[in-house]
């Protein structure tokens, strides 16, 4: 594997971070799709273009708590408010091909993570089951699960990494499948066909002598055009000055290569990749502070922020365009800002308050 990418100047660090080129801008012409999980028995299709509910998806039970979707945006994954039952919903015929539950009987399962392979055949399932039984209820350990999306059964159980075994822990296949992710303290490859660890990225330590630990951006966006690579804030310790820092980084996980430049003190806000690549979002929300912020990712800083009405909970997201940033969840609204001015154009109202979001945009 490539090193990890990192120069040192003075008692910090910067890098050349080039901005992704995804073919496409401002004003662009392209359109979204966003499937919202409520708390009816329907998921909500809302078309940005129209800023009006063009579809009602039925899902079999009622408040949809958690919406997935595959890598080739053909399935959305539907968890019920126990976390016990995923509905399977195909898109775009938008309907529903399926369900399953790893509960039964006095034995009820929670479904912790979830991540469909590409090949959309298996899945592996964080779970955690517990029984009740006379006078207590007995908690199983945290499990990983392959799980068979064809026949719905379990078919192997696969090891934590260095028997480390974990509460929580988040998954991601490379593009091809051969590689089964799994985030913790440090990122390990796993291989999908006999889970033996075939490289571990250490990523709970410092990449530079002097420096802290990084928390490394691998959100998920809907406009990372790479597969594999991710674009966001990292925050890391200066043990000089005792302070933590923030900035930008691209993380390739393939090549094991982090791109970063620090931009400053570290501030609790979160980060929107825009649609061509060029720039970030974000909120800073505290009770009676709110913030929106726009980064230039290419020259390397803060673009703007503001301070605006929001709320305690929020959410940000650019439309596919690049004209407009919407602030939603929770709630039945979506607020609707100029992005260039960040001006509150109005509100959207819908009929059911939002649980989850899953943003697919139109080939572009």
């Amino acid at each position: 594997m490539a090193p990890i990418l990192a120069s040192a100047c003075g008692l910090l660090f910067a890098t050349e971070l080039a901005a992704q080129e995804n073919g496409g801008g401002a004003a662009n012409g392209r359109n979204a799709y966003w499937y919202m999980g409520n708390y009816s028995n329907e998921v909500l299709v809302w078309d940005e273009a129209s800023e009006e509910v063009v579809d009602r998806i039925p899902v079999k039970r009622a408040i949809s708590l958690r919406l997935t979707l595959s890598d080739d945006r053909s399935r959305l994954y539907v968890l019920d408010p126990f976390f016990e039952t995923v509905e399977i919903i195909a898109l775009p015929s938008k309907e529903s091909v399926g369900e399953f539950t790893l509960s039964e009987g006095s034995t009820r399962t929670w479904i912790r993570s979830f991540q469909v392979h590409p090949s959309l055949e298996w899945a592996a399932i964080l779970v955690q089951s517990r029984t009740k039984l006379a006078d207590r209820y007995q908690i199983d350990e945290p499990t990983i699960l392959r799980f068979d999306l064809t026949s719905y059964e379990v078919t192997d159980t696969i090891p934590w990494p260095g028997e480390e075994l974990r509460q929580n822990a988040n998954f991601r296949f490379s593009p091809d499948g051969d590689l089964l992710y799994m985030f913790s303290d440090d990122l390990v490859a796993v291989d999908s066909e006999t889970f033996e660890e075939v490289d571990r990225w250490a990523i709970s330590e410092p990449f530079e002598t002097g420096l802290g630990a990084m928390t490394l951006p691998f959100g998920e966006s809907p406009y990372q055009e790479e597969e594999g690579v991710y674009t966001g804030l990292f925050r890391v310790m200066d043990p000089v000055q005792n302070r933590r820092l923030m900035g930008f980084a691209t993380v390739d996980l393939a090549e094991q290569q982090v791109e970063f430049h620090p931009i400053g003190p570290s501030e609790r806000v979160s980060f929107a990749l825009s649609p061509d690549g060029t720039k970030g979002y974000g909120l800073r929300s505290e009770i009676g502070h709110y913030e929106m912020w726009k980064f230039d990712l290419a020259g390397r800083r803060v673009a703007d922020r503001i301070t605006f009405e929001g709320r305690p909970r929020m959410a940000l997201m650019p439309s596919a365009d690049g004209e407009r940033l919407y602030i939603y969840n929770a709630g039945s609204t979506i607020d609707v800002y100029d992005e260039e001015t960040f001006e509150l154009l109005r509100t959207v109202t819908l009929d059911a308050d939002m649980t989850s979001v899953v943003v697919v945009p139109d080939p572009g």
